[in-house]
């Protein structure tokens, strides 16, 4: 058996027309959508909010918390949010209220 790396899989998806590429997206997308665990621990949320498998929101609602609890963790690691620039409104305001809420604002 063969085994293809993420990196090798994101080169492939690199040659296919846009049209394609939006098409593996969104498959790929309602693929992580289902595999979520129906709870996890605040760790194991970080790793997936980090690794861009949910929102912020999702990941507070995966592990019973509120989302400034995840940023907590978020902050306790030295991250506030995932290295992505792409921040959804929700999260915007999120970080808008922590960074108020610590005077920082």
């Amino acid at each position: 058996m063969t085994t293809i790396t993420p990196e090798q899989v994101l080169n492939l998806a690199r040659q296919l027309a846009p049209t394609e590429q939006r098409w593996l997206a969104l498959h790929l997308q309602e693929h992580v959508e289902t595999i979520l665990p129906a709870h996890a621990t605040l760790d194991e949320v970080v790793e997936l909010y980090l690794a861009d498998a949910c929102s912020l929101a999702r990941a507070a609602e995966l592990a019973g918390v509120t989302r400034w609890d995840v940023l907590d963790a978020l902050q306790a690691r030295g991250m506030m949010q995932r290295p992505s620039a792409d921040r959804s409104a929700d999260e915007l305001d999120d970080l808008a209220e922590r960074l108020e809420h610590q005077g920082l604002r």
